[in-house]
């Protein structure tokens, strides 16, 4: 980690002239030179404000002048820098300037909150320690902080603080959550502190497509990600060396970074002397597509409009032109197989990583949806009956000389008809591309939980050329970082083995709440307490949670996922409104921080098992088809897995005059979660 531009003790900082300090400043900003006017302007300001208010810090409390200050402290998953990180003793102040403002805004909060829980999460040295997060805005009105009503979390309600109080705010809040000196912060062990974040996929995504590093983005389990996206280049450049085509599995649990690997390979073209166009990502997944067009979308355009302010570009930046920019690097499975299927021509991608590689259509269901095209389509395209894993092998084989396939491998994620699972591939490989090296984990060899104990190849395969290493296995899931065995959890509710889940709910309940309730505005409410920063909070319900509808839960509602996972928390259509309920088909692949998952009678318990039903016209049917019933415990089982700090299960009390919902539907799955370890509330 980079730390800071300038540290010194407070007691220096106040003997330094501010022409030294600014200069520092500038030193350590290669992209100083462009910004110089506003950023001399608002750090002359701010320096000016911050010794007048430390003066009177140190008259008060002469201590105080052996506390250390940092400015400008980089926060890579944020993309952004802290202001001002003040260590005082045992305590850590984070402080956000906004000098021109005259009033406190809501955006500005989130800022600083989010600096405080990323240092809170990720910054080794900071996370047992008290953070207080202060958003000063010197020419705003006081607010006057009760600290007699605080609660007795590591970091603080945010405190507002101006040119008149800033100095008096620093000193109460030291009187009221300073414990003990003899555990004061060491600054170089701070300032050196290992930082592990684990950004969200959209957040990684974005910081990706930006230029960030890999293992700046994501220190957590970084050298697991790392050592498999390295494995890949070095076994994209050993194809493009030795002219060969070669397909890479990489398997690993939910949350385990896979998407991420994949973004990373296509974003490291020129590790393998790649160009802006024969590399692309793509999946079948279309909410996950249409989130990260859209972030990497808006992102690219704010650095445009950036760049053109400080005339760097002389074009007016578009946000159609960034929209364009994006639209050649993800891309959606379906419409790429529609474009190649009608061409024979190889594909302009000589480099192609599938995410979710195991939703792939098998040949049934590609037919199926073939002859809907058909019948809608002026030029309809005639086809043999084949799976979407064996069409990718047949247009990437039209590549003269090399080409690579990546193939992401997720269990238990199949939630639709017709998709193929692991064998799919195996079966194209064996039955007509057996000249394709295969590059794969003991895990898809042998079948493992993270597989769903499902193969690659059922028979025999030692005429293959299989390459195994376990580089290419990701094991520790980092979407639920506070709790990393979240996913043996769900997977033992799901297995209905009530003991394992206990214990392990008992483990991690301490920072990972798994909270269960009757009441819809407790669940909702609970929700809101957890919003702080740019934590997502939102609700999720399976999509045949038909009944759930009383209670103002319609999984039919129309939800855009790109505005319910991006846009904050003004917006109705955002999920922080918890108005809008996604369903397993809007989440899959993606992730949010606290969610309430809304428990239907669709997946209900029958003495010591579940019980599988169908809503259809007036009442519940049963559901007697293995597959279907397989892709509904993967529903609730994707469901639990996409919070990432918590979750609150919402199960009905049920209502004796209606005979869709009655109470012995859902007392029993209530009583199961409550024995698996959750808590009511």
């Amino acid at each position: 980690m980079r730390g800071s531009y300038y540290s010194a003790s407070i007691e220096v900082f106040l003997k330094t002239p501010n022409e030294e300090i600014i200069g520092k400043l500038n030193l350590a900003n290669t992209q100083f030179a462009s910004q110089y006017t506003i950023t001399t302007t608002s750090w002359n300001s701010s320096i000016e404000l911050l010794k007048k208010s430390f003066v009177e810090l140190v008259d008060n409390n002469n201590k105080a002048s052996k506390w250390h200050l940092f400015l400008e402290y980089e926060i890579p998953r944020l993309q952004s820098r802290i202001d001002a990180v003040i260590l005082a003793d045992d305590l850590i102040f984070v402080v956000e300037f906004k000098y021109d403002r005259k009033q406190y805004e809501l955006a500005d909060l989130r800022q600083v909150e989010d600096y405080a829980f990323d240092l809170h999460d990720f910054h080794k040295e900071s996370s047992s320690k008290t953070i207080v997060p202060i958003l000063f805005a010197p020419l705003a009105k006081s607010i006057v902080k009760n600290f007699t009503e605080e609660t007795p979390q590591l970091v603080k309600d945010c405190i507002y603080a101006n040119a008149v109080n800033l100095s008096q705010i620093l000193n109460n809040a030291y009187t009221a959550y300073h414990i003990d000196s003899n555990e004061s912060i060491d600054y170089k062990k701070w300032d050196e502190s290992d930082y592990s974040p684990t950004p969200t996929i959209i957040q990684a995504a974005t910081s990706l497509f930006a230029g960030q590093d890999v293992k700046e983005i994501s220190n957590y389990g970084a050298d697991n990600l790392a050592k498999t996206s390295t494995y890949l280049i070095q076994a994209i450049n050993n194809a493009k060396e030795h002219n060969k085509k070669i397909i890479c599995f990489v398997t690993g649990v939910p949350g385990a970074g896979k998407t991420l690997v994949g973004l990373d390979v296509v974003h490291e073209k020129d590790a393998f002397g790649g160009t802006d166009t024969n590399t692309a990502y793509f999946s079948g997944n279309v909410p996950l597509i249409n989130v990260l067009k859209e972030s990497l979308a808006r992102d690219h355009y704010k650095r445009q409009q950036q760049l053109y302010k400080k005339g760097l570009i002389s074009e007016k930046p578009a946000k159609g032109g960034s929209e364009r920019k994006v639209k050649s690097k993800i891309q959606n499975l379906h419409q790429f197989i529609k474009y190649n299927i009608r061409r024979k021509t190889a594909p302009v991608e000589r480099i192609v990583v599938f995410d979710e590689a195991q939703r792939c259509w098998d040949a049934k269901q590609f037919s199926n949806k073939a002859k809907q095209n058909r019948n809608r389509e002026t030029t309809p395209f005639d086809i043999e009956e084949k799976s979407e894993a064996e069409l990718l092998f047949e247009f990437m084989s039209r590549h003269e000389g090399w080409a690579v396939i990546i193939a992401l491998i997720g269990g238990g994620q199949e939630i639709n008809t017709g998709e193929g699972g692991i064998a799919e591939w195996g079966k194209a490989i064996q039955s007509k591309y057996q000249n394709w090296e295969v590059h794969i984990s003991p895990q898809l060899i042998k079948g493992d939980s993270s597989t769903d104990n499902q193969k690659l190849f059922n028979n025999n395969y030692s005429h293959l050329l299989i390459k195994q290493n376990e580089q290419l296995h990701l094991s520790v899931s980092q979407r639920s970082f506070k709790a990393a065995n979240l996913n043996n959890w769900v997977q033992a509710v799901i297995a209905n083995e009530v003991v394992p889940a206990k214990n392990i709910a008992n483990s991690i309940q301490e920072v990972y709440p798994l909270v269960i309730t009757r009441d819809i505005n407790k669940a909702k409410e609970w929700l809101r307490n957890k919003k702080a920063g740019s934590k997502r909070i939102g609700m999720l319900a399976s999509s045949g949670g038909l009944r759930l509808k009383p209670y103002g839960i319609n999984v039919r509602d129309v939800v855009d996922e790109a505005l319910w996972f991006l846009n904050d928390e003004n917006d109705v259509r955002s999920s922080y409104y918890l108005e809008l309920t996604a369903t397993e088909y809007k989440v899959q692949g993606l992730e949010i921080d606290w969610a309430c998952v809304c428990w239907d009678a669709d997946l209900r318990r029958r003495n010591d098992s579940w019980d599988f039903k169908n809503f259809s016209g007036t009442t519940w049917q049963e559901n007697k088809n293995l597959q279907e019933r397989m892709f509904l415990l993967n529903t609730y089982r994707v469901l639990l897995t996409r919070a990432r700090e918590g979750i609150i299960v919402f199960v009905p009390a049920g209502d004796n005059r209606d005979y869709t919902r009655l109470p012995e539907f859902y007392d029993p799955i209530f009583i199961y979660l409550k024995n698996c370890g959750m808590r009511e509330i």
